[in-house]
Order: C-alpha cells, then structure tokens, then sequence
C-alpha cells in the first residue's frame, strides 16, 4: 500500500512541477439544489455535486461509488436497496420505514430504496445535500436528499456506446444512448445498460457458484417538446428488471457454536452457505428477482414573473427474494421475502424570477401509495430438534418427559430447565427447546413456518413556500416552511404454516403450529385498520452574506421530521407495539464557499450541529424477528470540506474531508451485543428468581437497558473520512490524448452492526482507484484501464450480525478486493 501511494504522489508531483503554473479558471458547476439552476458556488446550504462524466471515468455502477468522493456520506451496498448515511444518519432496512435520506430523480421522489435501483442509467448530475431539507424536499429528509438528474435530449444528434469487462470478477457492463432532434419543436434521447457479473469475489463451495451474481438490464426514454417559445413538456419512461442470484458475499466470520459442525471463521473468498432439503433449498445462496418502472410527466412555462412548473408520475415495482436465513451449510432456516408497491404523484411549483430585491418559490405537493409486504420463514425441526437435544444431552444435562398431545408446553420446558440448576443457562435452553421440539418431531412434524403480510396505504400533501430577501447587494435572508399531512392505513396478520416452500396457507396442525411460534418469537394476530394521521410544520431559516466577489459566508437553522409508520414484523397481539412513532430534527451550521487564486480553485467549508428526537431503532430479538422502538436521542456535529484547484490545464487536484462527532444522547434499550446477552440470561438464570430464566431472549435484555447507548456513537459512522483526487491529461502528437485520474480513499474504523459489537468494527482503511484512458482528440472513441481497491484491501465489511438461531455466531458481507476493469467507447 505504502509503495502505490508514494508512486501515485510523486506521479503528481512531476505533472505539477513539470508543467508551467499559471491563472486557470475551474468549470463552474451548475446544480439544482434549491430549484432553480445556480452555480454551486452561490447555494448557501453544504450541498456537494459530481457530473456524469465523473461517474463514467470512474467506472461507477451504483451510488456507494459517488460516495467515496463526497465527506459525510456515506452508502452501503444492499441486496435489495442502498443503506444511506449522511453524518451520521441512516435508516434500516426494515419495509415499515421511510428513509432518513430522502432520494429524487428528474424531480420525483423515490421513497423506497429499490426504486433508485437504476438512477444512475445515464446519470447528468448527482447532488448531494447534507442536512434536513424539510421545506423544498419535504418529508423524510431528516439525514439530506439526494438529487439525481438523468441526462437530458440533445439539440444535435448524438450517440454513444460504450462496453466494461471486469477481468477479475468476469463482469460485463454495455451502456449506450441515442440523442438528438426528431424535428424543429422535439428531441429525444434513449438510453439503456446490461450488467452481467458470473464471478464475483466470493466462492460458495456449497453451490458452487461465485458472489455476488448480478443479470440486470434497464432502458430509459426522455421526450422533449417545445408546445411554445414559454412552454416546454418533458416526457419520461423508465423499465428495469434483474435477476440476479448468489446476490450478497456473506460469510460466517466467526463461528461460535457453529465451529462444532466445521463451519470455519472465514474472511477469505470461500463460503459454504446452503440448504439442501426440498423446503428449505432456494437453489442458490441467494436470489433477487423484480421488475421497476416509471413515467413521469413534467410541464415548464415561463412567465414574466417567473417559471411554473407541474410534474406528474407514477412509479413502481415489485421484488421477491429467497435465501439461506442461518448463513451456514446446516438445513435449519430459509426466508423469502416480497414487496409489491405503487406511488403517484403531482408536484406543482412556482419559482420567481430573479429581478427585484425578493424572489420566492412555492408549491403544493400530492402522493398516494400502496405496500404489500410479505415474507415466508421456514424452519427445520429435524435440524433444530436434533441439535437442541444434542447441545442439551453433551453438556451433561436431563431432558423432561413431555406428551405434545396432552402436556402444556411450557411446564415440560420449564422442568426440563428446572432440572438443569446446576448447568449454565444456554445448557437450560437447550434442554427446554428439546424437550418440546423432539416429541414434536418425532410426531412426524418435519418443521413449520412463520408466514406475515403488511398492507399498506399511505396518503400525504403538502403546501410550502421560500422567500429570499436581497436586504442590501451582499446580505440575503431566506425563510421557508411546509405544511404535512400524511394518512397511513394498514392491515397485518402473522400466522404459523405447514414446512413447505412459497406456501401462504395457515396450518391445521396444532403440532406444527406450536413448533413454529417457539421458534418464530410469535403470536398469531389479525390487525385490521391500523392508522396513523400524523401534521407537521416544518421551516428553515438562512442568513448569507457576500464578503466580495470571491468569499460567501452564511448561516442556517433547518428543521424536518421522518414519518413513523408500523413495524411490518411486529410478531405480538398488542396492535400498539406494531406502531412506532415520527423522528424530529434540528440542524444548526454555518459555512463558507471560496474562490481562490483568480478562480483557479474553491474551498468550500461547513460546520454543522443537528439534534435528533425520537430515533426510531429495529432492534434484534436474537432469533427471527425485530421489535421497533422510538428509543433515541441523538446529537451529531462535525465539519466538511472539499475544494478544487485546476493547477494547470493538464492538472485538477481535488479533496474532502469529513468530521463527525456522533453521540446518541440517550438510547438504552438498543439490542444486546451476544456477550452481553449471555451475561444477562445466565446472571437471570442464576439468581434464581425465575425458573424460565432460560428463556429470555435480546428483546429482555434491551428492555433491560444492558446495551446502553448514551455517549457512544453510530454504527457506520466513521469519525473521519477524506479523499484526494488528482486528475492528469497528456497531449499525444495531434491525434491522442492520454487522461489519468487516481483518488486516494481514507475510511476511520467503523462499527458495522447497531449494537456496536466489537467483533464487528472494522479497522481504518485507505483505499486507491485509478483510471487510465488513451482517447481521440476528437472524441470519437476511447480505451482504458480502471482499477478499483489497487491496495487490495480485503477485510472489509459492508456489514455484519449476528447469525439467527445460532447465539455466538456472526455473518458478514465483504467488500470487493482488488480488481481491474478494460473499457472502451465510441461516441458518434
């Protein structure tokens, strides 16, 4: 690592001293932060940006790409959608919530992560904006919003094509698009992408097929038509479907009880994840199979007095997925889960123009959306039954007698515990387990399942407005507010089925039905008509001032709040604990953007201090399933910088940097970590004051506040991140061009799991990406390398947790190692 970084910094150095330094001036970056078009420079909020050509010379798939160059943002790669953090801020993964950070395409909001599966499909520009954006953005923007804009029609015809295979991973990446005029008054652009990955970076030796495994394609078509000199249409349709199986690189990275089987600690690139029996086997490690849409609709007319703008789309998909739910080569788990969701949508909004002393923007905004959430457990009692009685006869302990037919349960496992004073309470559990699941299955009962569906509606509007005051030629005051009203409404039920694979039939086996809420952490429940009606007013005040030409300070309060909703895994009969509350937020930050050097570079500094109420946390029962709580206060504070200086025209150096200080002010009831977990029980156990002490699970020891929080800080939250990127052109004769662009990638030590378990921090790490491609003067064709993680960093965790069923187990997702990619366009 030590020897790539000092020959990427000395490569710097001889561009720099070998190349006459004068006055340059920067590209001006041109975003849509506040919903007009304005130069970065002038957007008094932290808001960082990054064009589509960046993108495509950094061989960017998705948006974990984009966030190794922007400070405080970080986004870790899912199966099903990204995990999102911004200072400290994201959401779970968990169906019943919104996300913390609020995502929007070509204007329209996408709500739910696997909706911006393929947003980067011809991507023009991605803006970043850090902080609560509750009054232009709305709802669910707690953490920031992300504004993607897809690439617009062109007034000349042109095309594009351009082919990546990655040697290492055997990926292969075909994009293209078509733009241009279809008459005097009409443009249009077609884009499209398929990705296929065979090989991955991991091994699973069980099915003998490589992960992640990825079959994906997408197709985008954007109409522009000019009705009249004032009036432009835009229309858009967007499809993608995938296909895509062995989706995530887990791995068991510490094998605890599992170790007795021969299931080995591994951090390596083989696994050995699978399930065999009919019931149980996905054929795969893991499959994800759906299709997305939308079309939207947007209307721009222009006024003297301003523009109007009116934007109408409808968006949705649909997903199954399948896998091994034990992440281990035991037949004792397996989860299928489905979404299938709609949304439409109306914005309406009026941006002023810019003469006078006071410009405004405001506007209504309308949504409706359906959620069907469902998922399948199903669990083997040959396998469960047969390992709790071993666990339980080869440490020494009693099994009780137990009649299925005729006994109450609990009573046998009780005994069955109670004889087993003198023994550990893992010991008791084991032994209470087996002495109900063996006669269970030796009854012919071979496993059962968990079957629960969420349906949701969810209704919301919103009026809001922004007003600028130009007080004198440098100090400018900007107020805003929004209005919300959302409606949810919901239905839910949860019941125990037969063992058998994609069934949504309830069981008639009493046996069965026993077996799977022992092991399910469930009680069998009907909600009908759940609601939540939830107001809220949100606003943002800003004060900028413009110290001369080149130097704009300013300050800031924002507030926003994210919807609460239902847990769609509430697993008890008490409907309030399927209800969790909405978060509140207030942010406080003042900042500077810089021009420097006679516009030769820009510095851009901001300091932020933003307070959270009512965090809403998913929190791990230790067996399969989560309760939900508003069980956080938090505070996080920090600074961001990034700049840019064109050193020469040969020479572009850019870098961040981030800070952040998160510390939840109180959160006591986070899950427990598995040692402090088995502390818990056994001093239960042991104290004697209750004899099913054997029997509590994480959800007791969160309640017992064992795994407080307060003072510490968030999982996937790096104090310090930073990136330095320097970009290199070289003229080759007339005809060529060669460009290098390397970015060094700093990440502190990060925890990877929301209980903070040790055993899943991982160490700081530093990162290099290059690029190097020989290119036609006249643009016509390009070839190159792109190498990503060249110092091979290959511990690295996306994330990880404990393993269901298997206390004192941990699974892993792995980051991808050193690889090199060949490419090649043409552009016509």
């Amino acid at each position: 690592m030590k020897k790539i970084s000092e020959n990427t910094l000395a490569l710097v150095i001889a561009a720099a001293v070998t190349t006459p330094l004068q006055a340059q001036q920067l590209e001006e970056i041109v975003v849509t932060a506040q919903k007009r078009s304005e130069s970065l420079q002038d957007v008094p909020i932290s808001v960082s940006a990054m064009s589509g050509d960046k993108i495509a010379e950094a061989g960017m798939q998705r948006l974990d790409g984009v966030a190794n160059y922007i400070p405080n943002f970080f986004v870790n790669e899912q199966p099903i959608a990204d995990t999102i953090n911004i200072r400290g801020i994201t959401s779970g993964t968990q169906a019943g919530f919104e996300q913390s950070v609020g995502t929007f395409v070509d204007g329209v909001y996408r709500g739910r992560g696997i909706q911006s599966r393929f947003a980067f499909l011809d991507v023009g520009m991605v803006e970043v904006l850090r902080g609560p954006q509750g009054t232009l953005f709305g709802k669910n923007t707690v953490g920031g919003a992300l504004n993607i804009s897809s690439a617009a029609p062109t007034e000349e015809l042109e095309a594009s094509l351009t082919a990546t295979y990655n040697v290492d991973f055997d990926e292969t990446d075909i994009s293209g698009y078509l733009s241009g005029p279809l008459n005097d008054s009409l443009r249009g652009r077609v884009a499209f992408m398929d990705r296929r990955m065979k090989e991955g970076w991991v091994e699973n030796t069980y099915y003998d097929e490589d992960m992640p495994g990825k079959d994906e394609q997408a197709i985008r078509l954007r109409l522009e038509w000019d009705i009249s000199d004032s009036t432009t249409a835009q229309f858009k349709v967007e499809s993608g479907e995938f296909d895509n199986k062995g989706v995530s690189p887990y791995q068991i990275i510490d094998a605890g009880p599992l170790a007795a089987f021969g299931v080995e600690d591994t951090m390596d690139d083989r696994s050995s994840i699978g399930n065999r029996s009919a019931a149980l086997d996905p054929g795969t490690s893991q499959f994800l199979q759906g299709d997305i849409e939308e079309i939207a609709l947007q209307l721009d007319s222009e006024f003297s007095k301003g523009e109007f703008t009116a934007i109408v789309a409808h968006s949705n998909y649909e997903f199954k997925r399948g896998m091994d739910a034990d992440f281990n080569p035991l037949d004792v788990a397996r989860i299928d889960d489905a979404e299938d969701f709609s949304q439409n949508s109306v914005e309406l909004r009026f941006v002023s123009s810019l003469e006078g002393p006071i410009q405004y923007i405001t506007g209504i905004y309308y949504q409706e959306s359906e959620l069907e959430a469902e998922a399948l457990m199903l669990f083997s009692l040959d396998s469960l039954a047969m390992l709790s009685s071993g666990g339980c006869l080869a440490a020494g302990g009693v099994l009780a007698a137990y009649n299925p037919a005729t006994d109450n349960p609990m009573v046998a496992a009780a005994t069955a515990a109670a004889m087993n004073t003198g023994g550990p309470a893992a010991v008791a559990r084991a032994c209470a387990d087996a002495t109900v699941l063996a006669p269970i299955n030796a009854a012919g009962v071979s496993g059962s399942g968990r079957y629960n569906r969420t349906d949701q509606e969810t209704e919301s509007w919103a009026i809001f407005g922004q007003l600028d005051w130009e007080i004198s030629d440098t100090l400018t005051a900007t107020l805003g507010l929004r209005y919300t009203e959302e409606e949810k409404n919901v239905d839910q039920v949860v019941f125990a089925t037969d063992f058998i694979a994609d069934t949504t039939t309830a069981t008639s086996n009493p046996l069965a039905a026993l077996s799977s809420q022992i092991i399910g952490e469930f009680v069998p429940h009907t909600f009908n008509d759940l609601s939540r009606d939830e107001e809220s007013l949100t606003w943002s005040a800003n004060l900028q001032w413009d110290v001369n030409g080149d130097t704009m300070v300013y300050g800031s309060v924002s507030t926003g709040f994210k919807a609460g909703g239902f847990n769609t895994l509430a697993m008890g009969p008490d409907p309030d604990d399927a209800d969790f509350e909405e978060e509140q937020v207030i942010t406080f930050e003042v900042g500077s953007k810089m021009s420097l050097m006679d516009g030769a570079a820009e510095l851009n500094v901001a300091v932020f201090r933003t307070e959270y109420d009512d965090l809403q946390a998913a929190v791990f029962t230790g067996q399969a399933t989560f309760n939900v709580l508003n069980a956080a206060e938090a505070i996080t504070q920090g600074i961001e910088i990034d700049g840019r200086w064109q050193v020469t025209d040969n020479l572009l150096l850019t870098g961040s940097l981030g800070w952040t200080d998160f510390e939840f002010e109180s959160f006591p009831n986070q899950a427990c970590t598995h040692d402090q977990f088995e502390a818990f029980r056994e001093a239960v156990w042991a104290g004697g004051n209750n004899i099913l002490g054997a029997f509590v699970n994480n959800g007791d020891c969160s309640q017992a506040g064992i795994n407080d929080l307060a003072g510490r800080s968030n999982a996937f939250t790096p104090e310090l991140s930073a990136v330095v990127s320097a970009a290199y052109s070289w003229q080759l004769g007339s005809q060529y061009q060669l460009h290098l662009v390397t970015d060094a990638i700093y990440t502190d030590e990060t925890y990877r799991e929301e209980d903070l378990d040790p055993k899943l921090l991982t160490d700081a790490t530093t990162k290099i990406n290059a690029s190097l491609r020989l290119k036609s003067v006249d643009g016509i064709w390009e070839i190159g390398l792109i190498g990503k993680n060249l110092t091979d960093v290959d511990d690295d965790m996306i994330f990880g947790a404990d393993t269901p069923l298997f206390a004192g187990s941990r699974f892993a997702s792995i980051n991808a190692p050193r690889s090199i990619a060949l490419t090649a366009s043409l552009n016509f």
